[in-house]
């Protein structure tokens, strides 16, 4: 039988707990952005455990659809080093998923249909929409639909600044997601494309902080713009190293990536430029430390 430790962090593994707070981060900003319409900050529990159940369901079905190139590339993962089994990884996802959208449902059932588009996108993306192109669009139109899921569910118009704000985000994700496919490539292969990303992924940052009401607070927008400006520098810091591209250069790249998800909503929750950003923005912040003590604790690749 094996450890309870080692069973534990096999599961934490399979459903990448090391990134829950940016899943929870979308819906905290996107409940910013839905009361920078009504004037008033909603939040709702249920929401966040109907968020959680489609994203770790969704990162165990990738684990399950990538066994045969995990078996070659990385053997350590649960499934490969037979910590999990293929049924029981399987039978998890789907039960997660499937919770995810009830929950929705439960809520509002416009809430239910907009949380099964971005399952079945999700689930589409595991299974058949994994080409270099198709992919990264779908993890790029999950993730704007997620930070916009709290607007259908307050049933707040999709204001100019919250349409924009999710374009950009899906525009990052795709960006990031491009930029994680050259992971496997050697420096012959990859030449000078992960700079190119980047400095996509930068300009994104930037040109979503401007997009800021001339009539919201000083402070929030100058808040918003300090973060923005400060993940485009480190990401352009990064877009151009000294020696050549390597594997293992991209693979930090996308890490770092990764972790400023949390910049991105923290900075979109604060250009809505209302006085009840504060709260959330800091939730979202407070996220930033604890998914580097997740990620040291239980790795999610």
């Amino acid at each position: 039988m094996r450890p309870a430790n080692n069973a534990a962090l096999a599961w934490g593994q399979l459903f990448r707990l090391s990134l829950c707070p940016t899943a929870l981060a979308d819906i905290l900003a996107g409940s910013a952005l839905a009361a920078a319409a009504t004037g008033e900050l909603e939040l709702e529990p249920l929401l966040f455990c109907s968020t959680l159940g489609i994203y770790h369901g969704s990162m165990a079905l990738n684990d399950w659809a990538d066994q045969k190139e995990d078996a070659r590339d990385r053997p350590h993962r649960p499934l490969p080093s037979a910590e999990i089994t293929s049924r029981a990884a399987l039978t998890a996802a789907c039960g997660m998923i499937l919770a995810g959208v009830s929950c929705a449902f439960f809520l509002n059932p416009a809430l239910g249909v907009w949380m099964l588009g971005i399952a079945t996108l999700a689930v589409g993306y595991n299974i058949w929409l994994r080409g270099p192109w198709s992919g990264p669009i779908s993890l790029g139109a999950c993730r704007a639909m997620h930070i916009s899921a709290p607007a259908v569910l307050f049933a707040t118009p999709l204001i100019e600044t919250t349409s924009v704000i999710a374009l950009g985000y899906g525009l990052y994700v795709f960006t990031l997601s491009r930029l994680a496919r050259l992971e496997t490539l050697d420096s012959s292969e990859l030449k000078q494309a992960p700079s190119f990303y980047l400095m996509g992924c930068a300009a994104i940052f930037l040109a979503t902080s401007v997009n800021i009401s001339g009539e919201a607070s000083l402070a929030p927008r100058l808040a918003a713009t300090l973060l923005s400006l400060g993940a485009a520098v480190a990401l352009t810091r990064r877009a151009w190293p000294l020696e050549p591209w390597t594997a293992e250069r991209v693979q930090g790249s996308v890490g770092l990536s990764l972790r400023l998800l949390l910049l991105f909503t923290a900075s979109a929750t604060l250009s809505t430029g209302s006085e009840s950003a504060w709260i959330p923005a800091a939730l979202i912040l407070t996220g930033y430390p604890l998914a580097h003590a997740l990620r040291k604790a239980i790795p999610p690749t």
